[in-house]
């Protein structure tokens, strides 16, 4: 039987998703996640190659793509790395998100007492923080049931939930030869969201972990709406959510509520972003065509065992 009271830091490599990157801020997250895990996987979706960046990382390993090939895409190129050099975890981060190693172990202490009560984890994740407000960012995810697991010297707040996003979780590998890997069709927005899912039919559970935080910056910015903040996105990812929506729709492990939701969430998208989100006239365009490719064109989930 597999011990996860103990997981080595040797095991778990990281996976980073880069596209036009901050150095500065990437370079600074880099730094603490290099004493936290074996190796960091750089996977670049930019035109230009930033590898002259990385060099005096002795865990990097850089991996130019040259051109945009998704999230989904690049993730499934990480994972695919981590497993062919021995790694058993992977670590997803992001190239605005910080963790200090104190929310990584917090992660992998976690995800060990959930097993040793046995619960069937598919991975954990973090609370992620909003850069600007200092306030937790209000999940997108249905959350289930919070609890404590541990004894009184190592304890944990943890809340079980339907998703969990990229930003800074923790994931076995041996999922991927089960699950299947990202779907490289949404290129982009719900990537994490339908694995998980997926997931959640072959029994996996997924959980946020309360006392592992991350601070973390959404989208181009917030809006006030209906007296919430809103994190506003570009219209580049305007286009994605919306196609992508219309596709997952018709996928029956897809669950009722986050179709709901997203119908409501979406039709006030319609209107808002046209009329008040500069520039207009590129997110009325990006929104029409959303929901014409989304309506006309064949779902094809593109995934394959890893």
């Amino acid at each position: 039987m597999m011990d996860y009271s103990n997981i080595s830091d040797d095991k778990i490599g990281a996976v980073i998703v880069l596209y036009n990157p901050d150095i500065p801020q990437l370079v600074k997250s880099l730094r603490v996640l290099e004493h936290s895990v074996g190796l960091l996987c750089l996977v670049d979706n930019s035109k230009e190659n930033h590898n002259t960046f990385f060099q005096g990382f002795k865990t990097v390993k850089y991996i130019p793509l040259k051109k945009n090939l998704g999230i989904a895409a690049a993730q499934n190129i990480g994972v695919k790395t981590l497993k062919e050099l021995g790694m058993e975890y992977v670590l997803f981060s992001d190239q605005d998100s910080i963790a200090n190693k104190a929310t990584i172990d917090c992660l992998t202490l976690a995800y060990g007492q959930l097993h040793s009560i046995g619960i069937n984890v598919g991975g954990v994740g973090t609370r992620a923080i909003n850069v600007e407000t200092g306030k937790p960012y209000r999940s997108k995810s249905k959350e289930y049931e919070t609890f404590s697991v541990g004894d009184n010297n190592n304890t944990n707040k943890i809340t079980r939930c339907s998703y969990i996003r990229s930003s800074i979780s923790f994931v076995p590998l041996a999922l991927f030869c089960e699950v299947g890997g990202f779907d490289e069709s949404l290129f982009i927005d719900g990537v994490d969201n339908e694995w998980c899912w997926r997931a959640n039919t072959m029994g996996y559970n997924f959980f946020i972990v309360e006392n592992a935080t991350i601070t973390h910056h959404l989208g181009e910015g917030d809006r006030k709406i209906a007296n919430r903040n809103v994190a506003i996105s570009s219209s580049f990812r305007i286009y994605f959510q919306f196609r992508n929506y219309l596709w997952l729709c018709r996928r029956k492990y897809v669950p009722l509520w986050w179709k709901r939701i997203h119908m409501f969430k979406y039709v006030v998208k319609i209107v808002y972003y046209p009329l008040f989100v500069s520039p207009r006239m590129a997110f009325a365009k990006c929104i029409c065509k959303g929901i014409i490719d989304g309506v006309t064109k064949k779902d094809m989930p593109t995934f394959e065992r890893i």
